[in-house]
């Protein structure tokens, strides 16, 4: 596991919840437009602020601040109202793969700390959902939280 990198995302998520400008946390989205009034472009990327809801992955891509170390995004045509939407990449590798590869983790940690269904529906959302996968980095850093067995 890469703690560096993961506490970094944790004081991200922190910072950003408490920042009423920031992104509209959504675990079940990478990014995306907030409302149909907005649109991403290829040209201007995606904004960190109202305009975008994103999860904490999303949040870790479009922040830029994962930028050096080669995380970042491409932006993935689709069709429906916002045409334009995220896909984490890094290191040749996109989605999940890239995640896990980046934050040195497997598919089971990322899921118990990245994934909507690894949280109550309560904080999957806002300020509360950010907090809360902010909280489970740290717990998971520390060594006191891990995934379930199957």
């Amino acid at each position: 596991m890469n703690k560096k990198r993961l506490l970094k995302l944790a004081d991200l998520l922190d910072a950003d919840a408490k920042n009423k400008k920031g992104i509209k946390f959504d675990l079940n989205q990478w990014a995306r437009p907030a409302s149909s009034e907005v649109q991403f472009t290829e040209d201007e990327g995606v904004p960190v602020d109202c305009g975008t809801a994103a999860c904490a992955v999303g949040l870790a891509c479009i922040s830029g601040a994962f930028k050096r170390s080669g995380f970042y995004y491409r932006l993935c045509y689709c069709e429906g109202p916002s045409r334009l939407h995220v896909v984490p990449t890094f290191n040749g590798k996109e989605d999940m793969d890239a995640v896990d590869e980046f934050f040195d983790i497997s598919c089971a940690e990322s899921n118990h700390l990245f994934q909507a269904h690894s949280y109550p529906k309560t904080k999957q959302k806002g300020a509360l959902g950010e907090r809360a996968v902010a909280k489970r980095i740290r717990d998971f850093s520390a060594g006191k939280s891990a995934p379930a067995l199957d």
